[in-house]
């Protein structure tokens, strides 16, 4: 009884601090795996349709990606960005934005996973002039208990050296908002529009240690 009581209040201690802030940006991402033998052209332009009805601007713009590996590959990803749980209470619905989602997604897909990440917008780094792409590296961390203080530190690093070294790219942080048994704590995106950025000998090593110091 006493761990069930201690969870609880502290799910409830962490959702009071995600409400009490309303000036951030949060990713909300719906994992959908395509019904084997269903048309997939027909299903892209069903998801497309309803986008362009429910979710064609800010807070509530949806995007689709296609996962190609990890855990989640095969899957495709609903991506709706930036609102925030405030917003959340102003976001699509009723009858018929929800018929239209059920007409959109129920034949084609099935459900595998629904996500809430958080953006740390002192820990992303964006340049002003930056480098979009139709591609995405989303790399997620697995955070052992009582060592999410030495991570946060180490993406301050790798925030100082992409703002001295003025890089490119981005380097965006989220927190995964809610308990998970997955290991899926906190995730670093990267955009990128040609595969060849990804055979580009990045100098991160180098850079860190003329910003830190050696080692």
């Amino acid at each position: 009884m006493r761990k069930i009581v201690l969870t609880g209040a502290m799910f409830i201690a962490t959702v009071m601090i995600v409400i009490g802030q309303s000036d951030y940006k949060m990713m909300e991402l719906v994992y959908l795996k395509p019904i084997p033998g269903v048309d997939l052209d027909e299903a892209v332009k069903a998801i497309a349709d309803h986008n362009k009805k429910f979710h064609a601007e800010e807070p509530f713009k949806a995007t689709v990606w296609s996962n190609l590996t990890g855990s989640m590959v095969g899957t495709w990803v609903w991506v709706m960005y930036p609102g925030t749980f405030t917003d959340y209470d102003g976001r699509p619905g009723g009858k018929d934005h929800d018929g239209d989602w059920d007409k959109a997604v129920l034949p084609y897909f099935t459900l595998v996973a629904n996500e809430y990440w958080k953006e740390d917008d002192k820990l992303s780094y964006y340049p002003e002039e930056r480098k979009d792409g139709d591609k995405v590296v989303f790399t997620v961390f697995d955070i052992k208990p009582g060592e999410s203080y030495r991570f946060k530190a180490l993406l301050k690093k790798v925030h100082e050296v992409y703002k001295e070294k003025a890089y490119d790219r981005n380097f965006s942080v989220y927190y995964n908002q809610f308990e998970n048994k997955c290991g899926r704590d906190v995730a670093i995106e990267v955009m990128f529009d040609k595969w060849a950025f990804l055979d580009e000998d990045h100098s991160m090593k180098n850079d860190f240690e003329e910003v830190h110091g050696e080692g």
